[in-house]
């Protein structure tokens, strides 16, 4: 009898592991962005002190969608540190669908830690899996980030197993932005997760690290967190020359956009209308549906908030035209 419950155990575990489709989308529900609505995210569940959380971390307070916890620099393990940073943390919407916003110190929202340190160290923010995350199966890596205004270090991402242990590491450190980056930057990898097993190893853990003083000044937009489950086709290698996609999917630049482009984009949650990486001096011109002008602004920084009555707006900006609504 009871080896036939054992044997009845092993065939379970052989289906479940089994069970994943071709090109299915396993990642978990909380770094799916183009799925939540618009507006402020509670990205960030719990802090800790430190690189990294503890090691493993409490498999109590992990969220069943996904959990991020933030560690580094000057977080603290309370409250305060949660509250502060996800202050600055916005779903927004663009002409590329919705992504995570998360705005630096010196936006308007200003992420406020503590009056002295105001995140002037490193910042690690660090996204679990979930628990069902599929094992002894090919999973495919995606993350698309950008980071508006003047960066001197590289941002780096990196997946570890639960216990993050330096033995069995699914995607090393990878650079995601460095100071020669201007277009969105893809780092697409197809994970070793042959030798994740265990109780200790799942959920899988996205250490994201973003360089000391850099969460000051600058906004961070991350397009796309995905997992793909058993990919059908090969994984994409890019050129050496390769400078990253003008676009946050990928797509090319239209020919409007190729022929003298202006630069910059959009994109907006239910409180503001964000305007990105435009020529200093650009007037931007916002009009209402019916074509009145309701503002002009003129560009100063490369990352600006207009603050916006809900509503729907066509925003233009030299050959470029979007419609926004808040």
């Amino acid at each position: 009898m009871k080896t036939k419950v054992l044997f009845l155990s092993f065939s379970l575990l052989v289906s479940m592991n089994c069970v994943w489709a071709a090109d299915e989308d396993v990642t978990p529900a909380h770094l799916n962005f183009a799925a939540q609505e618009v507006g402020n995210y509670e990205f960030v569940h719990y802090s800790s002190t430190g690189s990294n959380p503890a090691t493993p971390y409490p498999t109590e307070n992990l969220k069943e969608g996904g959990t991020v916890v933030l560690t580094g620099g000057q977080v603290k393990n309370d409250n305060a540190s949660v509250a502060g940073f996800n202050k600055g943390c916005h779903i927004v919407s663009s002409d590329y669908g919705n992504m995570l916003l998360i705005k630096g110190n010196g936006s308007t929202e200003e992420p406020d830690l503590t009056a002295g340190d105001a995140l002037g160290g490193y910042v690690n923010l660090n996204m679990f899996t979930t628990t069902d995350f599929p094992v002894n199966t090919p999973v495919r890596f995606q993350f698309v980030s950008k980071v508006v205004g003047g960066i001197t270090s590289d941002y780096k991402v990196a997946i570890y197993n639960f216990g993050g242990s330096n033995s069995n590491i699914p995607l090393p450190e990878t650079t995601t932005y460095s100071s020669i980056d201007t277009k969105w930057w893809p780092v697409i990898k197809d994970l070793n997760i042959s030798t994740v097993v265990g109780d200790d190893q799942i959920p899988l853990r996205i250490k994201y690290s973003i360089p000391a003083a850099h969460a000051n000044g600058r906004a961070l937009y991350i397009a796309t967190i995905k997992f793909t489950a058993n990919p059908s086709d090969e994984c994409p290698e890019f050129s050496p020359v390769f400078d990253g996609w003008d676009t946050p999917d990928g797509s090319p630049a239209t020919a409007i956009e190729s022929v003298e482009a202006t630069h910059g984009f959009v994109a907006w949650d239910s409180q503001n209308i964000y305007l990105n990486e435009m020529e200093m001096g650009t007037p931007v011109y916002i009009y209402s549906l019916t074509g009145a002008l309701v503002k002009t602004v003129e560009v100063t920084d490369s990352f600006m908030e207009v603050p916006m009555n809900q509503g729907a707006y066509i925003v233009k900006y030299g050959n470029k035209t979007s419609k926004v609504v808040l």
